[in-house]
C-alpha cells in the first residue's frame, strides 16, 4: 500500500510568504494541513481559491507556534499519514525534496530528517546545519547546544552524507508516524511558542530515537524576521529593546521561562542552574555584539 505523507503548516497572517511556500511544496499527493491562528489577512480566502484541496483549519490566535503544529500534526494522524513534514510559512521546499527525505529516513530506520537551512536570497550559505547538546567542556558543568557547522559557511563545507544531530525545528522536517508514537506531539501547554522544538528533539534522543541532518534537501528561508537573520544590524537602543522582548515576550524568545521549563526538564540537578545561567548571559551577549 502507498504511503500517506502529510505536510503540517503553521500560520498567523503570512499569506505574503504562503504565496511563495504552499506552490513550492504543493503535490496532488500529499495530504496539506494548514493550521491559520487567527489570521485575518485573507489566508483562508487565498487558500479556498487557490488550493481547495488544502485542509485548512482555523485557530483563534492562542495557539502560536507550538499549538499550531501540533494540531495540523494531530490531523495529519488522524487521517492516517505515515510520514509528516513540519514546515513553516517562511520555508521552500520541492515535492522532491520531501521525497529525499523520507527515502533518507527510511534507510535510517525510521529517523526523524531534518533539511538543511539556507537563506532564500543566497542559498549557498548555511543558515542553520543542526546541532549538538553537551557539555561545553569535558571539565566544565555546563551545557550548551553547538551548531555542527557555523552560520554563514558555505554548503561546500557540510558533509555529503545525512549525519546525526541532538536537535531539530520546524523548517523542513520529516516526522515518521512510529516518531511520534513514541515520543508523544510537540507539548504546546509547556512551550507554547518558542522551546517547543528543542522539547521535542530532547524527548526524542531520550526515547532512542535518532535525528539526522540530510544535507541533500535544502530548506530555503525568508529570514528577514526570523532569529535566523545574521546580518541585521541594529542601534544600542534597539539591541536593548531586542534583549527585553528575547528575554520576557513570547513572539520574541520568552527566554527566561522557555529555558528554565526546558533545561529543569531535560538536565540533571547537577548542571541544571549554571546550564541556565549560561544560555541566557551567552544570547545576551550575541545580541549586544550583534
Amino acid at each position: 500500500m502507498k504511503e500517506k505523507i502529510g505536510i503540517a503548516v503553521p500560520c498567523h497572517n503570512n499569506i505574503n510568504m504562503l504565496k511563495y511556500s504552499i506552490p513550492s511544496v504543493y503535490d496532488d499527493n500529499f495530504f496539506i494541513v494548514l493550521f491559520d491562528d487567527g489570521s485575518n489577512d485573507g489566508t483562508k480566502k487565498w487558500i479556498k481559491e487557490n488550493f481547495p484541496k488544502i485542509q485548512h483549519l482555523k485557530g483563534d490566535g492562542s495557539n502560536w507556534w507550538t499549538g499550531s503544529i501540533a494540531k495540523a500534526i494531530d490531523c495529519c494522524l488522524i487521517n492516517n499519514c505515515d510520514y509528516i513534514v513540519s514546515l513553516n510559512a517562511d520555508v521552500l521546499i520541492t515535492p522532491e525534496m520531501v521525497y529525499k527525505l523520507i527515502e533518507c529516513s527510511k534507510s535510517n530506520n525510521n529517523s526523524i530528517v531534518a533539511s538543511l537551512v539556507v537563506n532564500v536570497k543566497d542559498p549557498k550559505k548555511i543558515l542553520w546545519s543542526g546541532s549538538k547538546f553537551s557539555k561545553i567542556h569535558k571539565l566544565i558543568p555546563i551545557y550548551s547546544s553547538r551548531y555542527i557547522v557555523k552560520a554563514g559557511s558555505s554548503v561546500n563545507d557540510i558533509f555529503h552524507k545525512a549525519y546525526e544531530v541532538d536537535e531539530v525545528h520546524g523548517r523542513g522536517v520529516l516526522i515518521p508516524k512510529s516518531a511520534i508514537k513514541k515520543i508523544g506531539n510537540y507539548d504546546f501547554d509547556t512551550f507554547p511558542h518558542y522551546g517547543g522544538d528543542n522539547d521535542f528533539s530532547f524527548r526524542a534522543k531520550k526515547s532512542g530515537v535518532k535525528m539526522l541532518v540530510n544535507p541533500a534537501c535544502l530548506a530555503k528561508v525568508f529570514v528577514e524576521n526570523t532569529s535566523l537573520n545574521i546580518n541585521k544590524e541594529m542601534s544600542i537602543f534597539e539591541k536593548w529593546i531586542s534583549i527585553k522582548n528575547y528575554l520576557f515576550k513570547r513572539k520574541n524568545g520568552e527566554a527566561v521561562y522557555v529555558w528554565w521549563k526546558l533545561y529543569k526538564k531535560h538536565l540533571p540537578l547537577l548542571y541544571f542552574f549554571q546550564s541556565y545561567i549560561f544560555i541566557i548571559t551567552l544570547n545576551i551577549y550575541r545580541k549586544l555584539t550583534k
